[in-house]
């Protein structure tokens, strides 16, 4: 597990890239691989408590990945970036196979840092998209 937590990530892209592909696989070690080793990381998953410190996102995630799974699509992606901090906001449509039932965009803000070992992820929040923003002209907004 050490050796996937040190992996290095030349650009926020890369490690966003990383986080989804980990994500839609249900591989919680390319997952957590993204996160930064520090303690004051913090995890909100829609409709789940905050999960603080990296124990407690990965199991925050283990969780997560012991239901069903459901493939993640982002869209509407919104980056802010400086030299050590990148916020990216996007939408996440998840789908499942078989699954009929529209299930509600979330709106995510994914924060990384960049240290030593390139860029982590520190921070993933996400939460249902409002009703009356969803459609094609959304507002460029970071929640």
């Amino acid at each position: 597990m050490e050796s996937q937590r040190k992996t290095f990530f030349a650009s926020p892209q890369e490690a966003e890239t990383a986080f989804y592909d980990a994500r839609n696989r249900g591989d919680i070690e390319g997952l957590m691989a993204v996160w930064a080793d520090e303690d004051d990381i913090m995890c909100i998953l829609a409709g789940c408590p905050r999960a603080s410190g990296y124990e407690a996102v990965r199991e925050a995630w283990r969780r997560m990945f012991a239901g069903p799974h459901a493939d993640v699509r982002i869209s509407h992606a919104l980056v802010t970036q400086g030299a050590l901090q990148a916020i990216h906001s996007v939408h996440e449509t998840l789908s499942a196979p078989g699954d009929r039932t529209p299930r509600p965009v979330l709106v995510v803000t994914n924060v990384y840092v960049r240290g030593p070992l390139g860029w982590h992820m520190v921070l993933h929040h996400a939460s249902p998209l409002p009703a009356e923003q969803d459609g094609p002209d959304l507002p460029k907004i970071l929640h």
